[in-house]
Order: structure tokens, then sequence, then C-alpha cells
């Protein structure tokens, strides 16, 4: 670009010159320091090219001031080649290992230290054996050329990488499964190397997505029932568009009648809901009302005014499936109609609507091959008068008309007799079909919870992927039709045939990995470990604190003093509720147990022998059996986990709503004092009934278990627990909330806390439930509660969610990138213009982006930023219901932002959260007072849990619309918000826009 922008050509001798000092400076970066004899020679060659470019003297000066400007960005150079770098991950943690490293991990390998021992320098087939080289153990093998290879035998800790080298890498291009096993089989070897190398390769997420011509496979054809009675359904679809016509026709609306071939077609100027109604009902006046109308999916048939027309009339609409044009036998149709436009058009040099009355004549006269007469001869009971009959008749002559009598008794018994030739020749029809279709084709099926890959109807360029998914069949209509939920969309299920379907593979997760788990899920994990502080070194750890009085301390030392049995790190158990499975399938689950390692097995069985002596399982004989694994997280104790996918998918849902986190946290910010009690294992303190403890056991190394109280990953345990905390605590809304085993109590005053504090530990006991003392926080101004931290009417974010943000590392692929925004995006009310500093993170994650992100300097500076803010802390004011709110919006040209704000009895303006959203391609042409309006009516509609019922102020630095309330405006967008609006109390207020910075900074800031 550089030289390019000078007006440089690539074949000036400049460049060449220059191009050989950047190849000389980049070896110096690719090539290892030892120097060999081989590098010496190129390294001469070199060198002599570069004494012939001396010679360009009068380029010399030009020469150093590119060099210059290219070495100020050497990197970006490097980064931003144009070509593909062999650099990635993988490669540079191979290449960082040494051959000791090496050694020691072949030496710690099983399987190849049963190799080494069977096998030590000795052959073990005619063409294979292994001997050991300087402490590293090697495959000898011969192909049948009788080729050698020394093949490096490869521990267990390198096998993925090179893998991931082999297949995934940019320059192993994803090739198929024979030939990645010849590229690793020349290099390196392993036990059992064919079979990783086939199920890696099958499980690449990328090679699924790109596809090959094996993968669309067709079901057998499924044989439609045939229908006899004319008009008794009506397949339509739309043809266009289409040159347009003087006469402004673009399109084609087609109808065709199954039972009789018989089609029909008019010419549309726009395919819109109001012309395809009017258009079918010139049909209906003709042929009368069908009782099914047949169409794809295209929004002028599914549309409110199409369908209710239709049903109105008393017509049932069945829709064909998403991308299978097959079902609908209008289609064929079209291509025979458009072929006879194209020829009609091309002979007569006339537009296509006037030939089209000609076309469909020609349609309807002649026999059809499925039912071996004409569409007319079905319909009329005669053939049509054709140019043809008219000659003959002239040669002819013109016979006797039959009286009336004699034309109906002909034409009735002509339709009877035709009626049975017609079904009978369809169904041979049908069956010819068939077997012709399926030679090709084989059985697919799918179950429920499969997860599967749906194949792109139409691509922009033929170098996109073909599938796209990961999706999941939730429903099995039939044995071709399946409803898959697609997360993302705005229509979550939709109905695929199975030939627009292929399963997903997904690659086998690795157990007993170290995970970076949040801190909140530690108490969730089955698991027992450590002894926790009783109540009174809870007081203790209160009073060091130093932030109550002595009296304070006695009131609080008297309440935990009379509720300590309540302190205790033993699970309770309440009496209140039970918690029930019930299955959809009566076919019982079973998975085999997980391999361990002896200290892995170690722990489990420690921790079970734990679980046993506590209660909260038994030994079983359950028909039911799901896998337990061992999650081990980075500075903790490891834990073990009981796998319930394949329970979990066969569990039938039950529905509670799950506390709103934010609704909570404001709650809580608004109080003095706060509480937090920590339920010991919360999920342990709830029984199973008998059948829910059967279907819930879990199979480990040292046998079957099934658990006597509610465990961490069964399906419906949260809202289960979610009910239970409801209920323990009715009554208590106003000072006490709990969000699943987190309880919080907040009060303004000190004697009210106190009373609070009493009833909820008096209720807790009442209802069997123990708390774990050392997780609880006692009367406190400020205190973590789920994230953040609150008290004295302010909140901010949690210090250890501080922690995460300021050390994550950067994102590289989407999926790091949606888990970094979770993150951000949890707190994104204490973040002005989080919209716009996200914008270039958000933009990677579309479609058209790659998985794998190219890293540049906005998203750099996007990521940074992002840290920067939450690192700060900012603080937000909790909001006060007895005073006003201040919604203070502005619109610019790219953007939406809107700040909710409040005054305190100084006046002073605090900010409660704040708003920020860019403009769709739509919005942005807008006129001003339309974005300016946009922008009040989605801040209030975002605010509503705020603002309704209540009385607010709205400020905007646009003036017209202080009268948005009162006038009437001849603009319909104005009007229809300015009505939506009139449900809610407020006053519009102008505000200049240097005074109203904080929403003029969210909205420019796109």
């Amino acid at each position: 670009m550089l030289l390019r922008k000078r007006g440089i050509l690539f074949g000036d001798r400049v460049v060449q010159a220059l191009t050989r000092s950047k190849a000389r400076e980049l070896a110096t970066l690719l090539i290892p320091e030892e120097s060999t004899a081989e590098e010496t020679a190129v390294k001469t060659v070199v060198d002599a090219e570069d004494s012939r470019s001396e010679s360009f003297e009068s380029e010399a000066s030009q020469i150093s001031l590119l060099e210059s400007e290219l070495d100020e960005t050497r990197n970006e150079d490097v980064l931003e080649s144009n070509l593909l770098p062999p650099v990635s991950s993988n490669l540079t943690r191979l290449l960082s290992g040494t051959r000791e490293d090496l050694a020691m991990e072949q030496a710690n390998d099983p399987k190849i230290q049963e190799i080494r021992e069977r096998h030590r320098a000795t052959k073990t087939a005619k063409n294979i054996s292994f001997e050991m080289r300087k402490g590293v153990l090697y495959r000898l093998f011969k192909d049948k050329r009788g080729v050698e290879r020394d093949q490096l035998v490869v521990p267990q800790k390198y096998r993925g990488d090179l893998l991931r080298l082999s297949h995934g890498s940019s320059w192993s291009c994803h090739l198929g499964i024979r030939k990645t096993k010849q590229r690793l089989l020349q290099e390196y070897y392993w036990p059992g190397c064919f079979k990783d190398t086939e199920n890696f390769v099958r499980s690449c997420d990328t090679c699924q997505r790109v596809g090959k011509a094996q993968d669309k496979w067709k079901a057998p054809m499924v044989l439609v029932p045939i229908i006899t009675e004319p008009f008794h359904r009506l397949v339509i679809d739309v043809v266009g568009p289409l040159p347009v016509t003087e006469s402004g026709y673009r399109y084609i609306l087609t109808m065709l009648c199954p039972a009789t071939k018989f089609p029909e077609a008019v010419p549309l100027r726009e395919v819109t809901s109001e012309s395809v109604v009017d258009s079918l009902l010139s049909v209906f006046a003709r042929v009368g009302f069908p009782s099914e109308v047949q169409s794809d999916q295209g929004s002028v048939f599914t549309s409110v005014l199409t369908t209710s027309f239709l049903e109105r009339c008393g017509i049932k609409v069945v829709h064909s499936s998403i991308h299978h044009p097959q079902s609908n036998s209008v289609e064929r149709w079209h291509s025979v109609l458009k072929r006879v436009l194209r020829g009609l058009c091309y002979e007569n040099k006339r537009e296509w609507d006037t030939c089209l009355p000609a076309a469909l004549f020609a349609l309807r006269s002649v026999p059809h091959e499925s039912t071996g007469f004409s569409p007319a001869e079905l319909v009329y009971g005669r053939s049509l008068r054709s140019p043809l009959r008219m000659v003959r008749e002239a040669w002819e002559g013109r016979g006797e008309d039959p009286t009336v009598v004699e034309f109906i008794l002909n034409l009735l018994n002509r339709l009877h007799n035709t009626k049975e030739l017609v079904e009978a020749s369809m169904k041979s029809a049908q069956a010819r079909s068939k077997v012709y279709y399926d030679k090709t084709a084989r059985q697919r099926t799918f179950c429920i919870g499969d997860q599967v890959m749906l194949l792109r109807s139409s691509r922009q360029n033929k170098l996109e992927v073909q599938w796209e998914g990961p999706a999941e069949v939730v429903a099995k209509l039939s044995n071709t039709n399946y409803a898959v939920k697609i997360p993302g969309r705005r229509k979550e299920v939709r109905i695929y045939h199975c030939n627009l379907m292929k399963p997903y593979v997904q690659r086998e997760a690795v157990v007993n990995l170290t995970l970076n788990l949040p801190e909140e899920m530690g108490d969730n994990l089955i698991c027992l470990s450590g002894k926790g502080s009783n109540a009174q070194e809870l007081l203790k750890k209160t009073e060091q604190r130093g932030e109550l009085k002595k009296s304070q301390l006695s009131d609080l030392g008297e309440i935990i003093t009379e509720f300590e049995a309540c302190f205790v790190d033993r699970p309770g158990r309440t009496d209140l509720t039970e918690h029930d499975i019930e299955l959809t399938s009566d076919v019982p689950v079973r998975s085999r147990c997980y391999r361990f390692s002896p200290r892995q097995r170690e722990i489990l069985d420690r921790e079970v022998t734990r679980m046993l002596e506590l209660g909260v399982i038994k030994p079983s004989e359950s028909d039911y059996a799901s896998p337990m694994i061992l999650v081990e997280a980075p500075g903790k104790d490891p834990r073990p986990v009981v796998d319930y996918r394949k329970l979990n998918s066969l569990t039938r849902d039950q529905v509670y709503p799950i506390p709103n986190i934010e609704e909570r946290v404001e709650q809580v910010s608004r109080a003095a004092y706060v509480t937090t009690l920590d339920l010991t294992r919360g999920y342990w303190q709830v029984p199973l009934t008998e059948r829910a403890s059967r279907y819930a056991a879990f199979v480990t190394p040292t046998g079957s278990y099934q658990p006597t109280m509610m465990s961490f990953g069964l399906k419906n345990a949260p809202f289960c627990f979610s009910r239970l905390m409801d209920r323990v605590l009715k009554g208590c809304e106003t000072f006490a909330v709990p969000y699943l085993d987190d309880i919080a109590v907040f009060s303004d005053s000190w004697a009210d806390h106190m009373v609070h504090l009493r009833a909820v530990l008096s209720l807790l006991r009442q209802a069997g439930l123990t708390v774990k003392a050392e997780k609880c926080c006692l009367a406190r101004a400020t205190v973590d509660y789920l994230g953040h931290n609150v008290g004295q009417g302010f909140r901010k974010p949690s210090e250890i969610k501080i922690s995460a943000v300021a050390d994550y590392p950067r994102p590289s692929t989407k999926t790091e990138i949606r888990a970094f925004l979770g993150l951000t995006g949890y707190y994104n009310h204490y973040i002005p213009n989080y919209s716009a500093l996200a914008s270039p993170l958000t933009d990677a994650l579309r479609k058209t982006e790659p998985t794998n992100v190219v890293w540049d300097e906005q998203k750099e500076a996007s990521f940074v930023n992002l840290k920067a803010v939450l690192i700060s802390r900012p603080v937000l004011r909790a909001p006060d219901y007895g005073r006003e709110f201040t919604v203070q919006c502005d619109a610019s040209d790219r953007g939406l932002g809107a700040v909710l704000c409040q005054r305190d009895d100084d006046g002073n303006e605090h900010p409660v959260l704040y708003l920020s959203r860019k403009l769709s391609s739509r919005e942005r042409a807008y006129c001003a007072s339309e974005k300016e309006c946009a922008c009040i009516v989605w801040a209030i509609q975002k605010l509503q849990c705020y603002l309704g019922g209540a009385k607010f102020t709205v400020e905007t630095d646009h003036c017209p619309l202080a009268w948005l309330q009162t006038a009437t405006s001849k603009n319909s967008r104005l009007l229809r918000w300015s009505l939506i609006l009139q449900q809610y109390n407020f006053e519009i207020r102008y505000k200049k826009g240097k005074l109203n910075g904080n929403a003029d900074a969210l909205s420019r800031s796109f």
C-alpha cells in the first residue's frame, strides 16, 4: 500500500533492492540463531545480490526513506500480511518444548511405557520395530514401496496440538481423514493415532461447516395422498422478479390444482399481501373456494392479512418446510412456464405479460404426463377448441349438436371414467418416480436433542460455507420433517426437511480438566471439603472490621447466639418441599463411568465417603446411571460433579420465575445496613422423592449411588429452590430478598435491621435450613452481593469481578469475544456509551466475519477501554422511588443515548444508569426530529420499570419536540409515537446541547 501510494511499481529496481533487503530482515526473524553450512550458503547468495544492488547509487536515498517508514510498522507488516502465516498457537506451544521434556512425557505415558517394555529394540511385525535414541522412543515403519520412515512416538500431552497442526492450521488446509493420516505418519506415531485422527477430522467444526458433496444425502421419497377432487387444494407461489413490462408488471402469482394440474397465473406489479389477496379472489370467482391452500413460507403468504383472509373463507393454510421446494408441486411448473414465456417473447418480440394468456392456453390444452389427460378435460369435461380443432372443423365440417340431455349424460359419464383413469395413472406415475428417486436415497433419522447442521439455501459467493449451525432438534413432526431450534434467530424454532440437515459431530469434551470457574460456583458443586467457621468466629470477624459500636456488637451477638444452631457447616433438611423429576420417556438413561487417574480416583473415593457420612447419597441399585466427573479449579480442592446432560434432555420442564438480579441489587443498594446469608450447600437441604432419587443415580469407579438430596446439575433444581426460598421468606419481601441460596437482609436503621435479621433467622430455623457462617457478612454498610458492591444508596462492580476483567486475556475467536462481552455486559449500566465502546467487538461477531478474529487497532482499543472503564470502579446512585426521575435523551446520526438520573436535596444531579445503542441502517434515514423522538420512545420503554405510573421529566436538546404531547403532526411516524407516549405522565423540557452533555456524548460516540 505504501509503494502504491507513492506511484512506485513492483517491477522497479528500487522495489527489487528493497525486497531483498526486507527478505534478509525477515529471514533473521524466522531462521534460528544456530548457523549451518546451508544457511551460510544462502547468506552468501543474498550478499551477492546485495552487492549488485549497490550499483543503484542514485536510488539510495529513496530506498533509505522507504526502509525507515517500513521499520516503523515492521510488526504490523508481519501480522497484517496478505498471505496466511504458518505461525499458530499450537506451533508455538510445540516449539517451546525440548527433547528432555519429550523424554519425560514419554516416560510418564502408561501406553508408551507398555510399548517400551514389550518391544525394547525388537520387531513387532515384519515392517515395524521400535528403538530408543538418546532417551526418546521412535517407531521404524517400512511401507509397501520399501521406504522406511522413523516416526517419533508422541506422548499424550502433545497429541492434541499435533492433530490441530496437521489438520486445522492455516497451512494444513483442513484436508480429509486419509491425507491427514498420511501427513501425520510422515513424522509421528502413537497408539491409537488412526482412530484419534478420524475422530478429530470428523468433529472439526470448520470442515462440517464447509461440507462436501457426500453430505447432501436425500431421504426416500414420501408419497403424498392423491387428490381427485378438482380445486380441493390450490398450490400457490410467486415467480419473479421478471423484466418490468410497459404495464408495470414484474411478478406472476401462480396457482396449480394438484388433482387436475390446471394452472392459473396472474401478473402482479408488486408482491404485497393486498395484491395477492385480490388475485386469489379473482381466481376463486371462477373456480370456487378451495378447501386448502398450500404455499411456501414467504412473507406475503404468512402475513396476518393473507392468513386471516384465507381462514375467514374457510380455507386451511398449509406451509411447505423451509428451503424445500420439492414439496411444492407448483415449483416444477415454474420452469415450464418460464421456458414457454422465454420462447414466445423471443419469437414474437412481445413483452411477457402479453404472452401469458397464450402460454396458459397451451399448457391447459395439452395432456399431462401424470394424468394422461389435459387439465381442461379434467375441469370442463371436454377439450378446449384450439386452432388445430378449428382447422379440422373447417376441413370436415361441423356435425350435429347433441341435445342438452345427451350432452349432460355424456359429460357425467366422461368425468366418472376420467376420474378413475386419472387416479390409476397418478398412482403409477408416483410409483415410477419413487423407484427412480430412491435409487440414490437413504433413510435419515434424528432424535430429539440431536445437534445438527443446516444447509444454507443461498450464498453470496462460492467460497462461503455451505452449512450453518449447530442447531438442536426439538421435535420430530414426521419421518422427514423436524422442528429445529436455531439460537440467535428472530424465530428460533423452524421446520426443516431432513434433506437439509446432517448430524453435527461434537468434539469429545475432556473430563477432569483444570477449569477457571467463577467464585460463585463453588458452593453449588457436589463436594464437602474443609471445616467452616462457627457463629462465634463470625462475630469475632465482624468485630475486627471495626465498623460497629460496642452496643451494636452486643445486639448482634444476642441474635447470633440465639440462632447459633443455624450457623453450622452440615447441610440441614427442609420439610417444606421435595424435588421431583418427571421424564418424557420410560427408557432408562445409562452411561458408563469415566476413567480416572489413581490420584483422581483417591480424591473421588474420599468425597463419596464424606457424602455417605452426611447422608446426601446412598448405595443404589437403580436402573439409571449418569457418570460422575471431577472438576479441578485452580487454587481449590477438586470437586465431583454428576454429568446429568442425558437425563436433563428427557426431563419435563418446570416453570417458576428466577429473580431478576438487577432488581435485587437495586433493592439492597438503598439500605444503610445489609446482612448477607449463604446457605450451607443449599441444594443439599432439599430432599428428593423416591422417583427422583432413582432417576438421579450416578456411577463411580467404586459403584453406583443415588442422591437423597437435590443435586447440582439437575435441570429443574434452580426453579425448585427459588420456589422454596420464596415460600420460606414470604411476608419479608420488603427487607429480605433471596437469589437461590444467597439471602440479603437490608434495613435503613439499626433497630429495624435487628428486627429484620431475627425474623429471617427464625424463618430459616423453622424451615430446617442451615447457614454457612464463613460466607456470611453481618450488618455492614456495603457488601458484595451478586457481583456488585452495594449499600448506602450506591452500587459499583464487585472487586472480584474487576480483578477478573483486569486479568482477562486478549480474545482470539468469536467464542472468546462473546465470553468477554458477557462479562463486561453484565455491568453495562455502569459504563457510559457501552454500545459504542463495544462496537468493534460486536461487529466481529457478525456471520460474515471469520471464526478466528482478525485483531486490529479498533478491537484492541475497544478491549482496552472496556477494561479501563470497569477497573476505574464506576459508581451509580441507587434509585429513590420517592423522588422524580429525569430522562436525558439525545440522538446523533449514528446512535441514541439516554441517562436516567435523579436530583438530591441540594439539587445535584446523580446518574442511576446509562443507556445507549446504535441506529440501524433504516433508522439512520430518519430526519432529525424523528431520530430525537425515536430516542425518547426507546428510552421511556426501556426504563418502563422505573417510570411506569410516576411523573417524570424528559430533557432533550431538540426544541421542536417540546410540543410533542400537544401538537398535531402531519408526520405519521411522529404522530404514532406521540400516541404511544400518551399513557405516560411526563413533561418534555428543552435543554441546550452544551448542557445536555451526558446523553449527547452517548449518542455521538458511535
